[in-house]
């Protein structure tokens, strides 16, 4: 074999080594995108997930008679749930909320005498945030920090001592 034909064969080969170590070039952008829409895909923040229930939390707020029920549900939703209060007996139910989010829950009842409070599981003495026999039916609640809130159907000790019952549907959202 000539000199110049070994020459060129192995200057082949070292250029076809030095392009296998080259980095690859990006791809292109998806032919249905431009580039300013990519750069506005990649500045959109990402959503925090929702936290999970803090059901050893909100036991505290139920009694014998009273199941704890967490709802799940969509991080921005809502849900309608039914239920029943006999006597002293109701479910309780959990609903975790993200920082930033707003929990919004409407009682809808045929009973004049039937109430909703709602309780944040993180404040400690259990005070409602909402108390319904005094705020209304509706409430809405921006949380601060990651949190479960627990809503309490109930009424008043005259009726459940007399074992009255009362249906309820309860609307709930996170927004």
């Amino acid at each position: 074999m000539s000199g110049w034909l070994v020459t060129a064969a192995v200057m082949g080969c070292v250029a076809l080594l030095a392009a296998c170590q080259e980095t690859p070039a990006a791809a292109p952008a998806p032919a249905n995108r431009s580039m300013t829409e990519e750069a506005e895909v990649a500045a959109v923040p990402s959503v925090a997930p929702l936290p999970a229930a803090d059901t050893v939390k909100a036991e505290a707020f139920t009694r014998p008679g009273n199941p704890l029920v967490p709802l799940e549900f969509p991080r921005d939703g809502d849900l309608t749930v039914n239920g029943e209060v006999a006597g002293y007996d109701a479910p309780v139910y959990a609903i975790p909320v993200a920082a930033g989010q707003t929990l919004e829950v409407a009682l809808q009842t045929a009973s004049a005498n039937l109430y909703i409070n709602v309780s944040d599981v993180a404040d400690t003495p259990g005070e409602a945030v909402h108390r319904g026999e005094t705020d209304g039916p509706n409430a809405s609640l921006k949380a601060e920090r990651d949190t479960t809130f627990v809503v309490t159907p109930y009424q008043p000790r005259a009726m459940a001592r007399r074992g009255e019952t009362a249906d309820f549907s309860l609307v709930v959202s996170r927004k």
